[in-house]
């Protein structure tokens, strides 16, 4: 995300996009009412925020199980060297890599934290081995299978200037 502009979030911004964050499908009649202010006033703050970037995306939370998804896993990624075109060309295969629904580049002892969703743990074992273990430049990596959704897609707190 590249940001356009520096404009600071104001109090009703900052509301706005708490909204937005629990339910993005909430008419505009019923947010300004929340806000104590016009439709025309949330649609063009709800635009603006859009061209600033502070919206980066407008998106469908899918329960993973029911289109067949059940199986969760995190991964720890150790690449064998660290330089800018190994870590890119990472970040480039796990952006094409469609099991792959979060990756991030991190510091401490491993490169990479993702986040995979798959139909099975066959289908894990697959994806580990194409991905990983055929990829010289992957060192060692470490697999946390989920048992349990706590929390996913919480809203992000949003503080105003």
């Amino acid at each position: 995300m590249t940001r356009k502009t520096a404009k600071p979030i104001d109090a009703i911004d900052a509301q706005l996009l708490a909204l937005l964050q629990r339910d993005a499908l909430k008419p505009a009649r019923v947010l300004a009412q929340a806000l104590h202010i016009s439709v025309s006033s949330v649609q063009r703050r709800v635009r603006d925020l859009r061209k600033r970037g502070v919206i980066e995306r407008i998106a469908a939370l899918v329960e993973p199980s029911l289109v067949g998804h059940p199986v969760t896993v995190i991964v720890d990624v150790w690449l064998e060297k660290e330089d800018v075109r190994s870590v890119n060309d990472f970040k480039r295969l796990m952006r094409d890599t469609p099991e792959v629904i979060h990756c991030y580049h991190v510091t401490g002892d491993h490169t990479f934290v993702m986040i995979v969703a798959l139909p099975s743990m066959e289908a894990f074992a697959g994806f580990a081995e194409r991905v990983f273990d055929s990829n010289r430049a992957v060192a060692k990596f470490r697999s946390s299978v989920v048992m349990n959704r706590v929390k996913t897609c919480g809203p992000l707190p949003v503080s105003h200037s």
